[in-house]
């Protein structure tokens, strides 16, 4: 009996899941939101791509998220701000059989390159790999807490990414997304990075909510991405409505973050920076219209589409940031790529103030020359 409802479980999550898989930009309605409370959000991120909405299907609301999913809005959300940044890198430790494992590879790639670019490539911390590792220990029976001694043969499973999300794992995978930014609040070094946020696994920070001795729900509480008062009910399982809210919440972060990074201090503006120069390389390497067109302008793309030698998105790179002389609203990213083979080349890109993507800006002129 037991067995049978473990099927006739895993079967009706498989075709919720659907809702996140196929074409981010198909159209469509969703057929079971109508006076819904969170339908404003659910229709948001649809607009967005961040969950799917194609043809006249349900949306399953008041269903649970699921791990995966989760996992998966959360690259969709990264990518519709800063884009693509790293290739995915197939993980060993999560089972080749789930259905949605491109996405969470995705975004344990992008979350590792922030993560290097935070830290000036000196800290070893990867946040996308402590992540799915505290998950695996919540689906073996464990507290999502660092043990004695680490399995090295841990392996998250297709059921496991499949089972609902509760709200003190939700905390949990929010904490590793908002690592880099925990990173540069912290006031701490890059060598320190990983003793950091050991402090986090090994339960040695303080706690703040009644109801859970986890020190994730009050480490992402400044994000204001739960309205939680006292109580937190960390084994709440989240709705998909109620996690797209948080999701929609998190998008208006990230945007704040990043545009005002750009106003910040110089070592803020070089990082950004960074994170930008490697989306546009990328999306260029790639023929990603989409994110091409966001960072470019056509004029720009024209100007690339000329140049000697083409920027590769992770190579050897010196990137600094400048005002523009004669534009104070306009910024100068100036990136020294070394090319061994070649010859070293640089680019200068102009960056102008615009508000069609996330950044804030948007490349209108790149100057380039052989060093």
């Amino acid at each position: 009996m037991v067995k049978r409802f473990a099927v006739v479980f895993l079967l009706a999550l498989l075709v919720v899941q659907s809702v996140f898989s196929g074409s981010a930009n198909a159209a469509g309605m969703y057929t079971d939101i109508q006076g819904h409370w969170a339908r404003e959000h659910i229709d948001e991120m649809a607009d967005l791509g961040i969950v799917v909405r194609k043809g006249y299907q349900p949306f399953y609301p008041n269903k649970p998220v699921t791990r995966g999913e989760a996992l998966v809005m959360l690259n969709r959300v990264f990518e519709t701000v800063y884009g693509p940044i790293e290739k995915p890198e197939r993980k060993p430790n999560l089972d080749h059989r789930y259905l949605l494992r491109g996405e969470v590879d995705q975004l344990l790639s992008n979350l590792k390159t922030m993560m290097k670019i935070e830290t000036d490539e000196l800290g070893k911390f990867d946040p996308g790999d402590r992540m799915l590792y505290y998950l695996y220990l919540a689906e073996t029976g464990h507290l999502m807490k660092k043990q004695e001694k680490e399995n090295p043969d841990w392996w998250m499973s297709s059921a496991g990414m499949q089972w609902p999300l509760t709200k003190e794992e939700a905390s949990l995978i929010l904490f590793h997304m908002l690592a880099p930014q925990k990173f540069r609040t912290a006031n701490i070094k890059p060598q320190d990075t990983a003793s950091y946020f050991n402090s986090y696994y090994e339960w040695k920070r303080d706690r703040f909510y009644r109801d859970t001795y986890s020190p994730y729900p009050l480490a992402i509480r400044e994000f204001n991405l739960f309205l939680a008062d006292k109580t937190f009910s960390p084994n709440k399982v989240l709705t998909r409505a109620e996690y797209v809210v948080v999701m929609d919440r998190l998008i208006d972060y990230y945007r704040i973050d990043t545009a005002s990074q750009f106003r910040g201090s110089p070592a803020n503006q070089q990082h950004i920076a960074q994170v930008y120069l490697r989306a546009a390389n990328l999306a260029y390497e790639m023929k990603n219209q989409k994110h091409l067109s966001a960072v470019f302008t056509d004029d720009a793309l024209k100007s690339m589409a000329k140049l000697e030698q083409v920027p590769t998105y992770n190579g050897p790179v010196k990137v600094s940031v400048k005002a523009d002389e004669n534009n104070s609203k306009a910024l100068w990213i100036i990136a020294h790529y070394l090319d061994p083979k070649n010859g070293d080349f640089q680019i200068e890109y102009r960056l102008e103030e615009d508000s069609s993507n996330a950044y804030g800006r948007k490349i209108t002129a790149l100057i380039y020359s052989q060093k």
